[in-house]
């Protein structure tokens, strides 16, 4: 008498999935999409990203993955955005101690900046060959709003710490740092094959060193730029 059957046990225990309905609730889901995402990149790489995972990882379903991201591409694209975001945030900090003028300290902070964030620069160097391949324009253009925004705040703290050079060289620089970055990244991170190859003494000068070379890139531009 009173006893639950085995049978409605299990109802009982489920968690039923409740679809969020205001902004607040949307974007908390977006966030768990986003946050699953993160760490799934971070734990198997770009290439282990699935929806269905995404899914598995974020309690969300699949169908409804969907109603906050048009695809796996916009998820990594919202991801970068986020990239950028903290990327802006990190040189904010870093050039807090600088003078202005200090070249070789603002160099110094862009790439360490850029080291810190590894995400940020597998995100960066598939963003055009890979994740704008399969979007909206309406998805791309909300993206590349908030990554001219960012650009712009980039520009504007690169301005204080280098006062020779106009608002156009800073836009510039920033978005030829990150060109850099998404073409020579895969060259700085092979597979293991490569490594192997490149330890030989004779392949070794094809290996590239990632803070080497961009301070010797940024150096150059800095240089030429004024």
């Amino acid at each position: 008498m009173g006893r639950t059957s085995t049978v409605d046990r299990p109802a009982t225990r489920r968690r039923k999935f409740q679809r969020a309905r205001r902004p607040e609730e949307k974007q908390v889901r977006r966030q768990q999409i986003l946050t699953a995402a993160r760490k799934l990149l971070a734990e198997r790489g770009v290439g282990e990203v699935s929806l269905n995972e995404l899914a598995r990882r974020s309690g969300v379903s699949k169908p409804n993955v969907y109603r906050y991201f048009e695809s796996r591409e916009d998820v990594l694209l919202q991801l970068w955005v986020d990239e950028v975001r903290e990327l802006s945030e990190r040189l904010e900090h870093a050039f807090m101690p600088l003078m202005p003028g200090h070249v070789d300290g603002v160099i110094a902070a862009v790439v360490s900046a850029f080291s810190a964030q590894p995400m940020l620069c597998e995100l960066t160097s598939i963003a055009s060959p890979v994740l704008e391949r399969n979007l909206s324009t309406e998805a791309i253009v909300r993206a590349k709003t908030n990554l001219a925004t960012l650009t712009v705040q980039i520009a504007g703290l690169l301005r204080v710490r280098l006062p020779f050079l106009s608002f156009e060289d800073y836009s510039w620089l920033a978005s030829s740092a990150a060109t850099w970055v998404a073409g020579i990244w895969p060259t700085v991170s092979p597979s293991p094959a490569v490594v192997d190859a490149l330890s030989r003494a004779e392949l070794s000068v094809m290996q590239p060193v990632f803070e080497r070379d961009f301070s010797r890139l940024l150096s150059v531009l800095i240089a030429g730029l004024r």
